[in-house]
This record gives structure tokens, sequence and C-alpha cells, in this order.
């Protein structure tokens, strides 16, 4: 089974599992965009669509977006209120043992939960097109305050770096005000009722400003999607033609692929956990390691700034020849070389340079795989 396979067969768990609540809650949800289409032409997934997208009428998405206690491990509820590291833009449903890794490391947040996911959509009130051009333009900017602010509170003071300073300050973020801001975010888009149209303001793209006939959602219709039934629109050919003003058709063969996983690092058999725990866990049970960094450049002078003291620092291993025998910022420098032969189980090495993805693999081809990562912006903290 090929990786797209396998990450449609998850994502059609969780959607068996979102449909198997939503039936017991009475939700009203629809199949939309990319899985509406492929529920009329292929009676489930496009061949090579990566996701999932439902829409919910506003109150209803409310509704589930404050009942996290609906759905047990491993499926989570991502909410803009409840994962402040991801400050996702709309709801998620993630399944915990899988991993789908888009723009990890960053520098910014730890990144939230980071499991397989299908979309789930707001469809807000709106009176009419240039309404929501207007509304999905302010959302996105709340979507980058909201961002800036959860990267504040991850690393602030004299652990910020440069240019995160420069981003969340320039994107208007304000410490310790994440929460204000995701519940700000939720009124300002649901801020019309009682309108004719419907629309998809927190999506970013042409989706996100298209307006939808009301009367086209005023009921559903079951359509086969795999081995499920799905709700869609009454007036799903409108929809799907207001969707896609710009024509129905097949793409060529050429641009039949995936929009995401190729992007991504994409794993349905292990948790996202596993990924990331060396880019988080770098301070975890140190206190009695011996401690080697990889790297002994502007990246190890701040982590011994900032991590070294009461630490017990052996040495620095560096890829340049001319810095071996020397001493970094009060810490030898050794080649690589020497790796296997000063290491054991009570030692800690931690890649600390801004070629840490080309070191992690130089270690993997010496048949190192226990190292931790220092990315500057991060927090870290010693447990």
């Amino acid at each position: 089974m090929n990786k797209l396979k396998e990450l449609q067969v998850v994502e059609l768990d969780i959607l068996r599992e979102f449909t198997r609540v939503a039936k017991r809650e009475e939700l009203t949800w629809f199949a939309m965009f990319g899985t509406l289409l492929g529920a009329v032409r292929h009676k489930g997934f496009i061949p090579w669509d990566d996701d999932i997208d439902i829409a919910l009428p506003r109150l209803e998405y409310d509704r589930l977006r404050l009942s996290q206690n609906w759905f047990n491990e491993p499926y989570f509820l991502q909410t803009p209120q409840n994962d402040p590291a991801a400050a996702p833009h709309f709801i998620r449903l993630r399944r915990s043992d899988t991993t789908v890794l888009s723009n990890f490391p960053n520098g910014f947040t730890r990144g939230g939960h980071m499991g397989a996911y299908i979309d789930i959509l707001p469809l807000d009130d709106m009176p009419s097109g240039d309404a929501a051009r207007r509304v999905q333009e302010t959302a996105l900017k709340v979507q980058i305050q909201m961002y800036a602010s959860t990267a504040l509170d991850e690393c602030e003071g004299s652990e910020i770096s440069d240019n995160k300073e420069a981003f969340c300050y320039g994107a208007g973020g304000i410490s310790g005000q994440y929460d204000f801001i995701a519940e700000r975010y939720e009124r300002f888009c649901s801020k019309y009722s009682n309108q004719l149209y419907y629309s998809i303001p927190v999506v970013m793209g042409e989706h996100g400003s298209r307006v939808y006939d009301k009367i086209w959602f005023s009921k559903s219709v079951e359509m086969d999607f795999e081995d499920l039934k799905v709700p869609v629109p009454v007036g799903y050919k409108e929809v799907l033609i207001a969707s896609y003003p710009g024509g129905l058709y097949e793409p060529d063969a050429k641009e039949r692929k995936p929009k995401h996983i190729d992007h991504s690092i994409v794993d349905m058999g292990r948790s996202y956990k596993e990924y990331v725990r060396p880019y988080t866990d770098m301070l975890c049970d140190i206190k009695n390691k011996k401690v080697y960094i990889f790297g002994a450049g502007d990246s190890l002078q701040i982590w011994m700034e900032r991590y070294s003291n009461g630490l017990n620092m052996v040495c620095a291993f560096d890829n340049r020849k001319a810095a071996w025998g020397s001493v970094a910022y009060g810490v030898p420098v050794r080649s690589p070389s020497e790796l296997s032969v000063l290491m054991d189980e009570n030692s800690r090495l931690i890649i600390a340079s801004i070629y840490h993805r080309e070191i992690a693999k130089q270690l993997e081809a010496m048949n190192i795989f226990d190292y931790y990562f220092f990315i500057d912006g991060l927090r870290y903290t010693k447990s």
C-alpha cells in the first residue's frame, strides 16, 4: 500500500468516528469541496486527493467545538482554543497514533497535535460576496496574530531569537492573550446571522470568499463515500459550481497529485510524538548525563549561555577539521569520528547547528539514532 492510500485509509477511519459521534449527537453536517466532488464523481476519494473536508452550520460547529470530550483517544478534536501551539484556523479531528508533519520545525512553536486529520469547517452566515471577502481578509490577519501570540508564549525574553521577535511583534502578537484573541476570532467570523448566504471565511484562498445560497443546505441527501454514507447538500450541484467556478473537469494527468503529502512527513505507523520528541525534549532528564553538542558555531554559544549551567559538559563535535583540538565557548572541540567511542547510555547528544538536518543524516549513517535538536526560538525546560 502506497503512502497516499495509507493516509486515505486513516482519514476514512477518522471520518467514520466523526460520523458515529455526529449521529449520536444529532449534528447537521455536509461533505464539502473535494470530498463532495469525490462523493459525486467517484463515490469516494478523488484518487489523488489526500484530505477530507466537511462543514457544519455555525451553531452546530460551535456545539462541536465546545465538546472535545465527545472523542476519546486516539482521536483528538483540535480547535483554535484547545491547542494554541498549532494555532489552527478551524477544527480538525486528528488521530494521535499517526503523523502528518508540515512546516516543522519552524522555530516559532512546538506545533501542537500533528496526527492525521480531517478538516471540519464552519458555514457562517454572510450577506454578500463583498462581505465574505472583507471577513476573510480580517480573519486571516487574526489567524496570524493568534500564531504570533502563542509563539511569544512559548519563548520570549532573553531566549527569543531576532527573527522570531520581528515576526511576532510585526504580526501583532500579544503575550498571554492567545485565549482572548482565539475567542474574538470565532465571534468575528460568526458576526452575521439570519442572512441569505453561507461562506467559509476561516479558509485561505478563493474558497474562503465564496458564498453559497443557504437554500442549497436546507436539507441533505446521502451519498456513498467509500464504505460510508455521507450527507451532502440537497443543492450539491450548485454548491460544486459555486466552489469551482472554473469548471469541474478532471485535471491533466500530470496535475493529478496530492496537495499536501509531498510537502509533509507522513507516517501512519508512528505517532507524531516520536518525531517531535527530539525537537522538544532536549533537556528532559539531562541533569546527570554527559552532554555532547554537535556544532561549534554561534548556536553552541547560545546553547552554552542559556543551558549549560550545572550540567556535565564534555565536548563539542564539528565537521570542520580546523576546529578539532580547539576550545569553543569553554568546551573542547573534537572530530565526529570519536562519537562512537565517547558516547554511552548515560550520554546526551544535542545538535546545535543551522545544518541540523544534514547532521542528523550524518549521525544515522554512523548508526547513531539517539540525538536531540536545539532550535533557537523554542522554549526548553529541565525536568
